[in-house]
């Protein structure tokens, strides 16, 4: 009888400890992703250097820091979406207007659209 109850207290913290290992690792968490930044005019001289042409653009909501730290009211920033069609490298980038500067997000190689044939 004692090894059944031993046995029944395991199953017990063996689930606790699942259920917290399963919600922690599909929660979402915050990350500081470190970007590059450079002036306005520098970063299109690089996207003329790369071949990389305008594609898309829109208003994306982002944190931003302010003297206090991180903002709670989300600033609205242009997102930039650069391509080379030649090449298949792409750049996104968001622009800074208040300081004239351009923050690369992300950018890489093998660009395609979807439901277009290469």
């Amino acid at each position: 009888m004692k090894l059944d109850i031993y046995n029944r207290i395991a199953l017990i913290f063996f689930s606790l400890w699942i259920s917290f290992t399963v919600t922690a690792a599909y929660a979402g968490q915050w990350n500081d992703k470190p970007v590059m930044c450079e002036q306005k005019e520098e970063f299109e001289t690089v996207m003329v250097q790369r071949g990389e042409i305008l594609f898309s653009q829109g208003e994306m909501l982002a944190t931003v820091r302010t003297k206090e730290g991180l903002s709670d009211i989300p600033a609205i920033l242009p997102l930039r979406i650069y391509i080379n069609p030649q090449k298949k490298t792409f750049t996104v980038a968001e622009f800074h207007r208040d300081h004239n500067t351009v923050c690369v997000l992300a950018f890489g190689n093998n660009y395609s659209t979807l439901g277009v044939s290469s």
